[in-house]
């Protein structure tokens, strides 16, 4: 809705400047609508530095043009060169309301569309439970959290490394918290079987026949060798250098490491891993059928990048796969300084860490009632949560840098904990109000139609839609981008999701700690009660939203 709005601000700025112009006005440089995200009460959208003659004119033309748009501008505010556009708040809270309570789960995701097909892969390899580095964790949550916006994107996403990310994410389950569930619009593709020999010989073919094929040679790159179970053909590699500018892929910078010379298919009897992986991701393909894929998101860890480029580019010739391929790489796990040492430290060790720091945390807080399947299952799901957003709230090239210290405990934060916190606050507020309900302390809740929104004066509350509910659409889209195809650098902005549940609980605590919304049960204070609980209401769910998107069930008591 927010963008549908700024567009059409924006076309009626150009034509008002065009009708200007051919009245013989000078037009000036472009001019573009801004929105504000504090001090509202100055405007939701300004235009700075326009023509001071035609200023109110142009506010005149938009705010009477907006009566047949979805969100209308209420009034605005011409001073000097700036105009001032203020949205008509009662109509954009009841209409954002009702778009939140029709879509529930669904708000903020964009519907599938026909050749949208997205490949996730990864650089991890087959490991167990507990020899899981906490690198291999971050890559997989990482993996898993990119699936998610994908298809929130409206992307058929399928996983062609689920077993390797399935056993990495099993830890979860081995030291007892919420299992990392990768189920919903992502469909794995590494339970069927395929016949991977077949693949391999059709590849080969495509490699002897290639111009880029040369022979006998071996890559003066480091390449772990996987013994060759049939074939002893002679060994063979790729000029890759040479392939990258006839495809004028970038090189450099933004581009392929510019290092890449030659990738090994095979050497002596034994085939590259760049190639068995190749011959993988093929087998994945092929099992799609007439689902080709319009994008493959390789994520990985920053030591194995240049790997993983390597398996982009000798897809891209065997595989004859001139779509896309972007590289979501991220940086490694460290601890913070003088807040102990994550070397040797595994991932399990790190889960189980935080799990009894939990504990710890919570008898503090709340003494002997932490105790009972109810409190283990809360424990649980707290890290869990809390874990990700450890591992996932970083923007993704960057190291992520752990606190393990003793007084390291995950309370200690405004990060995951206070995000879980406040939507188990919402849960609380709710559930204590439909006990008051039962008891007739308060009516029930109305409906959407029968609550006066327009009773929602608090700046905090038109904070809170303007800056939160009514962009997550937005928000959700602009963590995707467009993908280059000709370079490998991601326009995914894997961390963004997490920022906008930190300053969103953070503005949400501002508010519910100043204003009273259960109020006493006198019939002329219900009315506003009734309007700010479908707005906390409404930013339950698209808390619960964003949540799901990082693979987090929110706990629903803290």
């Amino acid at each position: 809705m927010l963008q549908k709005l700024i567009n059409s601000v924006q076309e009626t700025i150009v034509s008002f400047r065009a009708g200007v112009k051919a009245e013989g006005e000078p037009l000036h440089r472009k001019q573009c609508i801004t929105k504000r995200c504090t001090n509202l009460e100055k405007g939701d959208f300004v235009l700075f530095h326009y023509d001071v003659d035609h200023v109110k004119a142009l506010g005149d033309v938009i705010q009477k043009e907006s009566v047949a748009w979805n969100l209308p501008i209420g009034k605005f505010a011409a001073q000097a060169d700036t105009l001032c556009l203020y949205l008509d708040k009662k109509v954009t809270f009841k209409k954002c309301f009702h778009e939140i309570l029709n879509n529930g789960a669904d708000y903020g995701k964009m519907p599938g569309q026909a050749g949208k097909v997205a490949c996730v892969t990864s650089s991890l390899l087959p490991t167990t439970p507990s020899a899981v580095t906490l690198s291999q964790l971050r890559t997989a949550l990482l993996s898993l959290h990119v699936e998610k916006l994908l298809a929130a994107n409206g992307f058929q996403v399928y996983n062609s490394n689920g077993g390797c990310q399935s056993s990495v994410l099993s830890l979860f389950d081995v030291v007892a918290l919420d299992a990392a569930s990768s189920a919903g619009p992502v469909s794995s593709l590494h339970e069927e079987t395929a016949d991977v020999n077949s693949v391999r010989d059709k590849l080969l073919e495509v490699a002897s026949s290639s111009p880029f094929t040369v022979g006998n040679q071996q890559t003066s790159q480091a390449d772990e060798m996987l013994p060759v179970s049939k074939d002893k053909a002679t060994a063979m590699a790729i000029d890759a250098k040479m392939f990258l500018e006839h495809q004028k892929l970038r090189r450099g910078g933004q581009g392929y490491d510019k290092n890449i010379g030659l990738i090994n298919i095979k050497v002596a009897e034994a085939w590259s891993s760049v190639f068995e992986q190749v011959v993988t991701l093929e087998a994945a393909r092929e099992r799609l059928n007439d689902k080709a894929p319009s994008v493959v998101v390789h994520v990985t860890a920053v030591g194995r990048q240049f790997h993983q480029q390597q398996v982009d580019l000798l897809w891209r010739l065997l595989g004859n796969l001139p779509i896309p391929q972007t590289h979501v790489v991220h940086g490694r796990v460290a601890s913070q300084k003088d807040r102990g040492n994550v070397n040797g430290l595994s991932a399990a060790d790190f889960v189980k860490l935080r799990v009894e720091q939990m504990k710890e945390a919570s008898v503090v807080k709340y003494g002997d009632h932490v105790k009972g399947e109810g409190w283990e299952k809360t424990i649980g799901v707290t890290t869990s949560g809390v874990i990700k957003f450890e591992l996932l709230g970083t923007t993704p090239i960057l190291n992520v840098k752990l606190d393990l210290s003793e007084k390291g405990h995950p309370l200690n934060n405004k990060g995951g904990s206070f995000v879980l916190y406040n939507y188990a606050r919402l849960s609380t507020l709710f559930q204590h109000f439909e006990e008051d309900v039962e008891i007739e302390v308060y009516p029930e809740l109305p409906s959407l139609e029968d609550t006066d929104v327009g009773l929602l004066t608090e700046q905090e509350e038109w904070a809170l839609l303007f800056n939160y509910l009514l962009p997550f659409p937005s928000i959700v889209e602009g963590c995707v981008g467009k993908f280059d195809p000709s370079t490998p650098e991601s326009s995914i902005q894997a961390h963004k999701i997490c920022m906008f549940l930190k300053d969103l609980s953070r503005d949400l605590s501002l508010y519910y700690g100043r204003v009273h919304v259960l109020v006493e049960s006198r019939e002329h204070l219900f009315p506003v009660m009734f309007a700010r609980l479908h707005l906390l209401q409404a930013v339950k769910q698209v808390m619960g939203n964003a949540l799901a998107l990082l693979d987090i069930t929110p706990p629903t008591q803290m």
